[in-house]
Parts: C-alpha cells; structure tokens; sequence
C-alpha cells in the first residue's frame, strides 16, 4: 500500500497511530463494560464520562448531550427515529443513509450543491418535526449556509410558537476542516463519524441537545470511544494548519489539472467548499473506465461515494446538473504529498492522450 497513491479520504481515513495505542489500551488493560458494577467496571464508567466531557469541550456543549454510536449511518438513523415518521425537510443531496427516510421533502440545490433558502423556508410547514441540512457534501464538497439555515427554522418556530422543527445536521466531513461551534451552528443534533478523521471503524457519535431523548441499546464501545475522542481532539489541535496544506495542495491540483485538461468541469464550487474534496467532470471519458486504469497505475480515487456503490449514477450530481458518467472524486488528507499529485497529473496526462 505504501506504494500506491491514496486520494479517497472522503470515503474512508486511515487510523492514526495515536488511536491505535489508545484502543489498544481500552482493549487489554482497561476492557471492563462501564455498566458493570465492580471496581474495573467503575473505572470504565468513569472513563466513559471524560470522553463525554472532552467530545463536549470540542464542541462546546455538555457531557450529558454526547451519545456515542457504531459510526455516522446509526446516528442520522437515530435522528429519522427521532421524527417519528413524521414530516422531514432536507436538501436533495443528503447522506444515503438519510436521503430515502419515510414522509421526506427534498429541497433543491443550485448548480454548486447549494440549498434554496427560500424553497426550504417554504417546505416547512406546521407538520414539519425534522430539518436536516449537512454541513459539508461527502461528494463535491460545498459547505451549506447552515448558520441561515438555522435562523430560518427558529423564525418558524417563534412564528408557531412550538420548539419544532429540530434541526440536524450531517458533519461527518467537516471536523478536520471546519470549527464544530454548536451554539454557532445553531443546531438540535450533529452527525460525526471517526472513519472520516482518522478514528476507528465503526464508531461515531450524535450531539443531541438537552431535552431531546434518544435511545439507544447496548454495551458501549469504550475502546473505539477513547479513540474517537484522540482523533477528534487531535483535528482540533492540527485543524488551522491541515487546513491550509490540504487547499494549497488541492490548488495545485486544480490548476495543473486544467493545463492538461482545458475543458475539465467543475462539479460543485470551490469558493465554498471543504478544502479535501475535489469533484470533477472530464468530458469524453467512461468514469469507471478511467478509474480502473488510474487503479492500474497505483493511484486511488472515485466516481461517487462509496455509499452509493449499488447506484448507476449519483443523485448528488443529478441534483447539481453534472455528469456522473465523466466524473471523478478525488479527496486528500495527511497523507497527500505534492510528489504525489506531479505523478497523479502525468498518469492522467498521459491516458488522455
């Protein structure tokens, strides 16, 4: 692997070491279940309660409003049990694991993956529990106007004097990237996965504000827990610098890019996107096509995310008017070296010729 070029960190990070060491630990030294009552199983309760507390810290809320999941699909699934069939409002470019939830209005985006503020002003009715709007697209990277978004759902409120709708949103993509400020956001519940910040697989998390109720089975996971908690503090820590080498490289990218390919597309905007995702469309190709051979070169990339690996094309780019069958994802992380990307840039050069 050390060997092949990984550009698909929207869809999956790898483990930081620092996480494995802290499992590790939670799994041979520290193992008890928190819900037991000796004294191992004391000392695991209380551990339970400081990752709480650090998640909290992160995000500025309460210890109390932490509910830790088996990864980012069960905590937007939790939020749709939340509704409880009722009426949802969302984009139209929604995570799949919230995009086809029962008695669902999608609202349209523009041709940068944009929600229309006014069309979602007026979905929300007086049978609207549920708004959920993500923070960045897992796909072409546009980050939403989730403070008016917010402004929007509690004008409704005030309006029919109710503490409904709720708000959620799906971050998942934007913790390595984009300050997680609750009050800020102004949000009701808030999605997080540890695949996508360098934490352990299948583990995630779901802010639900106080008062909301949110039930949940099961013994929890301490060690993938502890290092969930290591991997967001550290995208806190390191947050201000990897946001600057992740655009500075994906800039290069871009602009070389272009050189090779002049009519090259791109879907989504770069004005107002996450700084790791780069979708674009390369007229004349076969997506899959290409991917393969760039696979063949060592390099790793997509046409769509992962999630959607049973679909014919990506309602995402659908909704945004792009081309699914000429176009390619291409995300970055720690890992991305502009060495790399020179190689990336004279692969695809040379397979379009």
């Amino acid at each position: 692997m050390r060997t092949r070029i990984y550009l698909d960190y929207a869809s999956l990070t790898p483990i930081d070491r620092g996480v494995l060491r802290v499992a590790k630990k939670y799994s041979s030294d520290k193992y008890s279940n928190p819900s037991s009552l000796h004294a191992s199983g004391t000392l695991a309760s209380k551990a339970l309660l400081d990752a709480r507390t650090r998640v909290a810290k992160v995000l500025h809320a309460h210890a109390d409003e932490i509910v830790f999941t088996s990864g980012g699909t069960e905590a937007n699934k939790l939020v749709i049990e939340l509704a409880e069939g009722k009426q949802i409002v969302m984009s139209a470019i929604e995570h799949s694991s919230l995009i086809d939830a029962p008695n669902t209005v999608h609202v349209s985006v523009d041709a940068h993956g944009v929600v229309d503020l006014e069309q979602l002003k007026s979905s929300i009715t007086s049978e609207t529990v549920l708004v959920s709007v993500m923070l960045v697209n897992n796909e072409i990277g546009t980050i939403e106007p989730l403070k008016e978004i917010a402004k929007i759902v509690r004008d409704v409120r005030k309006k029919n004097n109710s503490a409904l709708p709720l708000l959620h949103t799906d971050a998942c993509q934007a913790p390595l990237y984009i300050p997680l400020y609750i009050e800020q956001l102004g949000v009701d519940l808030l999605t997080l996965d540890g695949a996508k910040i360098y934490g352990p697989r299948g583990m995630g998390m779901l802010y639900v504000r106080r008062g909301l109720k949110v039930k949940r089975a099961g013994t929890e996971n301490l060690p993938g827990i502890m290092g969930f908690v290591y991997a967001l503090e550290k995208a806190e820590v390191l947050r201000e610098k990897e946001t600057a080498c992740v655009a500075e490289l994906k800039k290069f990218f871009i602009d070389e890019l272009k050189k090779i390919i002049p009519e090259l597309k791109i879907n989504g905007t770069l004005e107002n996107s996450a700084p790791h995702i780069l979708s674009v469309s390369i007229p004349k190709i076969d997506n899959e096509f290409f991917l393969l051979q760039l696979d063949a070169k060592g390099i790793e990339c997509s046409t769509k995310s992962a999630c959607l690996r049973d679909e014919d094309e990506s309602y995402v780019l659908k909704a945004i008017g792009a081309d699914s069958k000429t176009s390619l994802r291409f995300s970055f992380g720690r890992g991305t070296t502009k060495g790399q990307l020179k190689k990336v840039l004279r692969v695809i050069g040379n397979l379009r010729k």
